[in-house]
């Protein structure tokens, strides 16, 4: 018997199952308006922000808005608060977090969600595990404000499709980009996107608004 506890279904019938994270007993959700100091600020959320590369390039082009990475590794997270430490403005933060630990606490209305080359566990059994399965990134795309947006990069082609799948099922975002990338079109937002086109890997993009 199908645990429809842990599944999605997509708009064409088909259901995809995901992994329902284990916090432990201590764990409590983490309230992302503590890190904000001024709520009237644009705020722009990037989830795995690897090296920091595009927030910090993002958070010095926009010093009117409030950047927020967040990232569970230690080292990731140092390197892109030493690149946003460098910034005149002081417009940005990192929070050593799961980004599945915000949501049982009030969001503040985002601007702008950045996903980017999310962990595509590429084994079958391991699809559990996808982010973009879980009722969390809806949770975090809900928490758009109006005509919000949601922005996503991935090398691999057949998440990249599930992605755009989940998405579409949820009823609320339209897409407004879906994009190949390869190196001749332009230079690389992150460092993983980097990796990806040296190797002559091309690299999917979309952007998604929301309507409602």
């Amino acid at each position: 018997m199908k645990d429809s506890k842990h599944r999605i279904r997509l708009r064409d019938g088909r259901e995809l199952q995901f992994h329902s994270p284990r916090l432990g007993p201590d764990s409590e959700a983490v309230s992302l308006l503590s890190f904000i100091p001024d709520p009237t600020l644009k705020i722009e959320v990037e989830i795995g922000p690897g090296k920091g590369e595009h927030l910090w390039a993002r958070a010095r082009r926009y010093p009117q808005h409030f950047f927020i990475g967040i990232d569970r590794r230690l080292d990731r997270s140092r390197l892109t608060q030493n690149k946003l430490q460098q910034l005149q403005e002081k417009n940005g933060v990192v929070i050593r977090e799961d980004a599945r630990r915000f949501f049982q606490t009030t969001m503040p209305p985002i601007h702008k969600l950045h996903v980017y080359q999310p962990d595509p566990w590429p084994k079958a059994r391991h699809h559990k595990h996808r982010f973009f399965r879980s009722p969390d990134a809806r949770s975090w795309a809900e928490a758009l404000e109006a005509h919000g947006q949601l922005r996503v990069s991935t090398d691999h082609w057949e998440y990249f499709l599930e992605i755009v799948d989940i998405v579409d099922s949820w009823g609320f975002m339209k897409p407004t980009l879906v994009a190949r990338k390869c190196a001749a079109m332009a230079p690389p937002m992150t460092h993983f996107e980097s990796i990806f086109l040296k190797k002559g890997q091309d690299v999917f993009k979309a952007i998604w608004t929301k309507t409602k």
